[in-house]
Formats: structure tokens, sequence, C-alpha cells
């Protein structure tokens, strides 16, 4: 991982070729589609972005790996392949840098859904991503008028601005995708459309299923909530329903950990609205006991100690 940040810390980003590309997304069954723009910037505006990004990068110290649950802090990143995402999409689309593709009209920049300052040194880019705001928008200019001071006057400025932030969202380099806001590159990379479907896909499962009396309550727990859809993909992961012996020790040791879990004489779980929160926990495997006995905890992330 030390090594994965080195790589983005040591891109030398002074003698790359910049250009700015802008993006814009479309849903299609469930996937993203994504197209994108490119467009100059002055020599101004090039020392600055170099200057966020050499500022930005700068702040990281740790690279940790993403996971359906993981959380970063201020000084760490979270790495994740990009074949794992839709960045492999965003990389093709801003992979040619045609005259075709290149921003002529002022309407071309509104509304696209986020932007990337695009580094080329030799063969290696580097994606710098950040999510636009409201200044993007062509509803950002209703109910308000630009005005400026000039001249010890206020006067009206009509012409189109647009914010550039001073930070980022998530990095692409080569076969790595480097995350700072993990809402914000699961948003713009409609990571939750797949935990929806995965969502699905768990409901539907036999083994998933016939461990409990009903799922109605479960997919109410769950509705439309981003965490829940995570973590709900987290247990599809890791699979423990599928464990007969799992699911008999969770059986034997619910009151223990103090989860409101009810059995029928099957072994099914219950289910009701009150209990889905506990199930989750249980099939996370995040309820744990200190040594202490009288010490239980939930926790927001667990890896196994080997």
């Amino acid at each position: 991982m030390r090594i994965m940040l080195e790589t983005l810390k040591n891109f030398n980003i002074q003698e790359a070729e910049l250009s700015v590309w802008i993006f814009k997304k479309r849903v299609s069954e469930g996937n993203p589609i994504f197209t994108g723009k490119w467009i100059t910037v002055d020599q101004r505006l090039k020392q600055e972005l170099i200057g966020f990004i050499d500022d930005e990068r700068e702040n990281y110290t740790e690279v940790v790996n993403y996971s359906l649950l993981a959380q970063n802090n201020e000084n760490s990143l979270m790495q994740i392949g990009t074949g794992e995402t839709s960045a492999v999409s965003v990389a093709v689309v801003s992979a040619n840098q045609t005259p075709e593709k290149k921003v002529t009209d002022i309407k071309e920049l509104s509304n696209c859904e986020f932007y990337s300052v695009k580094l080329v040194i030799e063969d290696v880019v580097l994606h710098c991503v950040k999510k636009t705001d409201s200044s993007w928008s062509t509803k950002k200019s209703k109910g308000f008028k630009n005005i400026v001071y000039k001249n010890n006057k206020l006067s009206i400025d009509d012409t189109p601005k647009f914010n550039i932030s001073r930070d980022f969202d998530f990095f692409v380099l080569e076969e790595n995708v480097f995350i700072k806001n993990k809402k914000i590159f699961e948003s713009v990379l409609s990571y939750k459309n797949a935990h929806i479907s995965d969502f699905g896909e768990l409901v539907d499962e036999a083994e998933f299923s016939q461990a409990f009396t009903d799922a109605e309550p479960l997919k109410r727990y769950v509705g439309n909530n981003a965490m829940q859809l995570r973590r709900a993909s987290a247990i599809k992961q890791k699979g423990y329903y599928k464990n007969p012996d799992f699911m008999r020790s969770l059986q034997g040791n619910a009151n223990r950990l103090r989860l409101n879990l009810q059995f029928d004489a099957n072994g099914k779980i219950i289910v009701n609205d009150e209990c889905c929160a506990d199930i989750f926990q249980a099939l996370l495997d995040h309820r744990l006991q200190s040594h202490f006995a009288a010490h239980i905890y939930d926790v927001p992330n667990a890896s196994m100690v080997s």
C-alpha cells in the first residue's frame, strides 16, 4: 500500500500535459453510461490546478483497502482496482482527446455531473476527479442575478461562472482508484445501483431466504438507504448465512450477545420490523464480546485476525 501511495505522490504533475474533462452520466438498465468533453485551460488556471493537486497529495500518509463498510480519515485514502468500478469507462471516454470531443459551446459545460483534471506524462494518465457543485447547474441563476463591485459601484455581471474546487474526491492512476470521499465516489460511479442489484440477488437467494420466516421486513428496513444497501452487499459478500455452523452458533449465542433474535422450531430467524438491525449486525458478525464478558460492542467494520 505504501508503494501505491508513493506512485501517486511521485507522479510528475509539473511536466504532465494538463486538460480538464467534464462528464455527464445517464443510467441504462442499472449501468452508468458516461459522455465526456475536454477543454483547455490558460496558464494561470493550470498553475492553480497543479498547486491544488500537489497540496492535496501531501495530506495523505496511508492507503487502506476499500471495502463496503470501510471508512478513511483526513490523512488516508481508500484503494480499489479500476476493474472493480466504472472508472474504466471514464478512462475510455477520455482516452482520445480529439477535436470532436472539445467543448465549443458554453452549454456543453452546464449540468455536468463531475469533472476531472487529466494529467498525462508519456503513457501514464492521472485523473483527479471532483463532483460539480451548483455553479455548474442551469438552475443556479433562477431567482438571482450576479453582481460585481467595480469602480465604487455595483453592476450586473452575466458572464457564466463555474467553481473549481481546491480538493478532489478521488484519483484514478493506472490500475488503481484512490478514494478520499467514499460517498461521492459511490455516487459518481453508480455504486449504489450495484448495491441495489446485490440486495435483489441476496433476497432471491435460496440460502438467504430460507434462513428467515419472512424477508419482507428486511426489504422495508433496507429500502433505498445507501448505508443499509452497502451493509446488505457486505452480508452477501461474507456469506456467513450459508455456513450451517455459523447459523447454529448464532442461535446458541444470540442471548449472550444481547441480540434481539428469536428462532422458530426449524431454526429460522423470526423476522419483524424491530429486529432487522440486529439481524444485520449478526450476519455481518459485528456484535463482538470483550475478554471482559460484561462488555459487548457493535463495530462498524471487522477484520479477521489470523
